[in-house]
């Protein structure tokens, strides 16, 4: 596959800038590719600029893909119609990669409901930080390995629902609490929209220089 399709996540590095941006395929036609507009890991839209180069990277079925790609215009709904440059290359396997981000999540099950923020995210699961909950362990049980929670993770463009099952629980000095979490039957384009989120931080953070980030 020569270029992203369906509703594929993407990672979109405009060339020669060092902020690497997140976006979806919206649809496709004969000759172009149609995007929505691509933000900012604070989910914030970008100018759109005619004739700008593109890099678009995307999770495929044997791995991670990228392709150039020039931007067209902006059309009637908002898209960016984009036209492939050239072939598809192979970046990386599909293994579960793992990037620090901080990014709004709340988990819940019973009666209960922590509130926090990600300080690593995977398609496979992701490292949080919850606020205070001086019931926990008193009169409302910690939730056991088998025990199967719901989370609402906050990716700036969307929210993503899923269903988590806690790994371990990492002692504080603090009383915040640090979880692993562990997703449960990811379906493939809610995977794909969490590795374009991931695979973006990665970008973002070899710019600034940062060669070790785990």
């Amino acid at each position: 596959m020569d270029h992203p399709s369906g509703t594929a996540a993407l990672s979109v590095l405009p060339l020669g800038r060092d902020q690497a941006l997140t976006s979806r395929v919206r649809r496709e036609t004969a000759n172009f590719l149609h995007v929505s507009p691509p933000r900012t890991s604070t989910g914030e839209a970008v100018r759109f600029v005619e004739r700008d180069l593109l890099e678009l990277s995307w999770q495929a079925d044997d791995g991670l893909r990228s392709v150039s790609a020039e931007a067209v215009d902006l059309t009637d709904d908002s898209t960016w119609r984009l036209r492939i440059t050239g072939p598809a290359t192979r970046i990386q396997r599909r293994d579960a990669v793992r990037a620090p981000i901080g990014l709004s999540v709340s988990i819940a099950w019973d009666r209960t409901e922590l509130t926090g923020s990600t300080l690593d995210l995977s398609e496979g699961g992701m490292l949080c930080v919850f606020r205070p909950n001086g019931d926990l362990g008193t009169h409302v049980p910690w939730p056991k390995r088998s025990q199967t929670l719901t989370c609402r993770l906050d990716l700036r463009s969307e929210e993503l629902v899923a269903e988590v099952a806690v790994i371990r629980r990492r002692p504080r000095p603090d009383s915040l609490h640090e979880w692993s979490l562990r997703f449960l039957g990811m379906p493939d384009p809610a995977a794909d929209l969490i590795r374009s989120h991931v695979f973006t931080a990665l970008r973002n953070a070899r710019a600034r220089g940062l060669a070790a980030l785990y």
